[in-house]
């Protein structure tokens, strides 16, 4: 009597490769892997490159918005000797046409990488934070009628620094990180001149809060449009 096994296609004892099986199933595991890989390699850099092109200019935006502003005020209190002119600064109120026309350019982008996640927390934060202060001068203003809007030169000296910072690092750009350390020690210095009774002097700590501005937003934002630039043009 015969024992041996019929397959399908009539051959005695003919089982199912499963050696081939199993190798076959572990091509299409190490492809997809790879393809994995590559699908998340792509994601970032995609995400990189949408910040150079899309992110530079608000960078730009700012930047010259703010020591546009820095300048008027020092030039007419310097001027005129009337402190009435730092009114000026709630000119940065129209910074908010910049973050608008981003967050319209975020919504046409479809995916979000953590990176785009965390660069927006970021904002958003020192977005809040900005927001805060100003209700605490206007609260202290109000009610010991002293001027305590030196909290505000501060904040855009520390936590906006820190935000440059963050944000820099997130992308790897080095002159975003460099200009927010010079912000940030800039704050430093000054509140070591205070807490040491040196007098502050506009005719060199407006230059300098320029200056930060400058490092901490022009200069990253025209690397990020070289960059973009390049980008476009290897495409």
């Amino acid at each position: 009597m015969n024992d041996r096994k019929t397959s399908a296609l009539g051959n005695p004892s003919a089982e199912p490769n499963t050696f081939e099986l199993d190798r076959d199933e572990k091509t299409c595991e190490t492809m997809n892997e790879k393809e994995s890989i590559e699908l998340i390699a792509r994601m970032i850099s995609a995400t990189k490159n949408r910040f150079e092109a899309g992110d530079g200019n608000i960078l730009l935006n700012w930047g010259i918005l703010i020591v546009a502003i820095a300048s008027a005020v020092w030039a007419a209190v310097a001027a005129t000797g009337n402190p009435a002119f730092n009114g000026l600064w709630a000119l940065t109120a129209f910074g908010w046409i910049f973050n608008r026309r981003l967050a319209r350019k975020q919504r046409t982008r479809g995916y979000l990488s953590y990176t785009d996640r965390f660069c927006a927390t970021v904002w958003g934060s020192v977005g809040i934070l900005g927001a805060a202060g100003f209700v605490v001068c206007v609260a202290f203003r109000l009610a010991t009628g002293n001027s305590p809007w030196m909290v505000l030169f501060f904040y855009a000296l520390f936590v906006v620094g820190f935000g440059v910072i963050s944000t820099g690092a997130a992308l790897k750009l080095r002159s975003m990180v460099t200009g927010g350390i010079f912000s940030i020690v800039f704050g430093m210095v000054l509140l070591g001149c205070i807490f040491s009774g040196v007098a502050l002097s506009a005719a060199w700590v407006m230059p300098g809060f320029i200056l930060c501005f400058c490092l901490m937003m022009i200069v990253p934002g025209l690397e990020m449009r070289r960059l973009a630039r390049k980008e476009h043009e290897r495409a």
